[in-house]
């Protein structure tokens, strides 16, 4: 009868080991998955204008003071781009994700503003952050104008 308790009692701390066992992977799985996401955020993917300079078009594409939106090819995809000819305060380009979660923004005429439909984020003609939840302005992409030509590049730091 005594052997009989033993083999339970053996069943029973394998169990407990198996249980602390998985537990302690499924723990370490989670832990490591985190470290990674906490790793993209302190240090983000470098484009500090690292792509090459490519043209968007002519400068008189660009209306004063109406955002427009093209395609830019940048780190090998397709990419929407905000040209922003502000007069003479010169010209801007601005990605086209908001700051909180990348969501595509729209240029609202109406009110001169980019809005976020994801969250309500809304900025500026210049990209500012004037409500919502994103963290900070919209992104500068690299812009230089030679001669008539507009070009573009990666992002600004």
């Amino acid at each position: 009868m005594k052997s009989s308790n033993q083999d339970k009692n053996s069943a029973s701390i394998g169990r407990r080991k198996f249980l602390s066992i998985g537990i302690g992977t499924v723990g370490a799985a989670l832990g490591a998955s985190y470290v990674s996401l906490l790793g993209s955020f302190l240090n983000p993917p470098s484009a500090s204008g690292a792509t090459e300079l490519q043209s968007v078009g002519n400068l008189d594409k660009f209306p004063v003071n109406t955002p427009t939106l093209v395609s830019y090819k940048g780190s090998g995809v397709e990419e929407g781009v905000y040209v922003v000819n502000l007069g003479s305060e010169g010209v801007i380009a601005l990605d086209f994700h908001c700051t909180h979660l990348e969501c595509a923004i729209n240029w609202v005429a109406a009110s001169k503003q980019f809005i976020c439909p994801c969250h309500g984020g809304v900025f500026d003609m210049k990209g500012t952050i004037l409500a919502g939840p994103p963290p900070k302005s919209l992104r500068r992409r690299v812009l230089k104008i030679e001669g008539t030509n507009v070009l573009i590049g990666g992002m600004l730091v």
